[in-house]
């Protein structure tokens, strides 16, 4: 357990032996909104949903992975400032979208890409171009706290679930990415903000976003299994007839 998060647990998260990946297959097979809410809130995680302002691109598609947290800075765009930039920019090692995307390539496949812009909501921040090349390194979907463009193609690409505040044709206002792989806030649902942190997990479905803490990831993924089990036999339990006071009774409050 890490001291950076704050849970009280009464036992040790179990953990599995399995890849980010494989995490991310089993959290489509058997995850939905309401489980993996279930699960976080029977270990005393409540305020970790993301804000109901964040919308899907690819309805019926569920974003799963690990959390790569990148933070955006806005300037005002004009020659002197470019100009710096780039200046900086080679000293640093290139253009920092090229370094990101470089973060995507060396993380182990499944992760998700978390964009703070900061309040900015003037361009687009992410293309379709770019989820090409960073689904094509590894990555399995985003959640953007700014807009996204080029959404026609973007809903054509099969496993690359997009969660957006907006979207925009320009992206020609200034901003650069200043951080890459550090913690970052997205704006909340039942707080605030959430803080996203790397190793941190990200479910979203049609219901909404929200993260798993890093320490109980796997913890969280082996009972939201086990709950799917269970509502798959409850579900054909009440379909075949199950009173209503059996339903009560075995099940409790549904």
């Amino acid at each position: 357990m890490t001291d950076a998060y704050d849970l009280d647990l009464d036992e040790e998260p179990r953990t599995i032996d399995a890849t980010d990946l494989e995490r991310v297959a089993r959290f489509k097979e058997a995850g939905y909104g309401g489980n993996v809410s279930d699960a976080l809130n029977r270990l005393g995680i409540r305020d970790t949903v993301l804000s109901a302002d964040f919308f899907s691109l690819n309805e019926g598609q569920i974003l799963a992975g690990r959390a790569l947290p990148v933070k955006l800075h806005s300037y005002v765009k004009d020659e002197a400032v470019v100009e710096y930039l780039e200046e900086k920019w080679e000293t640093e090692g290139g253009h920092p979208q090229k370094r990101m995307m470089r973060t995507v390539e060396e993380k182990e496949d499944g992760t998700v890409l978390c964009f703070d812009a900061g309040g900015d909501m003037q361009p687009a921040h992410f293309g379709e171009m770019s989820c090409q090349l960073a689904y094509s390194h590894g990555c399995r979907g985003m959640v953007c706290a700014g807009n996204v463009r080029d959404t026609q193609y973007v809903r054509k690409m099969d496993e690359f679930p997009i969660y957006t505040l907006g979207t925009r044709p320009n992206a020609f206002g200034g901003w650069e990415i200043v951080e890459v792989d550090l913690p970052i806030h997205l704006p909340g649902h039942l707080t605030h903000y959430v803080e996203v942190r790397p190793g941190d997990f990200i479910f979203g479905d049609f219901d909404g976003v929200q993260l798993i803490p890093e320490p109980v990831v796997d913890e969280v993924l082996l009972r939201v299994e086990a709950i799917y089990e269970e509502e798959n036999e409850e579900r054909e339990l009440i379909a075949g007839g199950m009173s209503i006071d059996e339903v009560y009774e075995e099940y409790g409050v549904l």
